[in-house]
């Protein structure tokens, strides 16, 4: 899920502290909803079928390539796609774990960070900006 995730939130391989906000999403996610371990293995089965191996032992551009080249970021399906065997599992994937993965990321001190906040909300920043004058 995170060889995945990293190539779907940021097209490379993330660091430790980035990574981490990604596993992190991952374990509560899991924690908090049952259903999420299902979504997520079969999510991962899924990859390693289209893949032909496991998506974690590609490299990156491999990764972002099997993004494009089942669609699996964007609007659902259009009508009449044929999906083949796996239809219902691109289906879940791209409604489901993309959306996932993507909130759970932005939402997070790393995905923050990305966006130019150097302090993730509710965490205490720079208490000297707080304390002098304003100029």
């Amino acid at each position: 899920m995170v060889a995945f995730g990293e190539a779907l939130v940021e097209g490379r391989t993330l660091d430790l502290v980035e990574r981490q906000s990604l596993v992190d999403h991952i374990a509560d996610q899991i924690k908090q909803s049952p259903g999420y371990l299902a979504l997520y293995r079969e999510t991962v089965s899924t990859l390693d079928r289209l893949a032909g191996r496991s998506v974690a032992s590609l490299e990156v551009d491999e990764r972002l390539q099997l993004i494009a080249r089942y669609r699996l970021v964007g609007p659902p399906e259009p009508e009449g796609e044929n999906l083949g065997p796996l239809a219902r599992q691109i289906h879940a994937l791209r409604m489901q774990t993309v959306p996932d993965l993507i909130r759970g990321y932005y939402g997070s001190a790393a995905g923050w960070a990305l966006v130019g906040y150097k302090t993730f909300p509710g965490r205490c920043g720079d208490l000297t900006r707080y304390t002098r004058a304003a100029g």
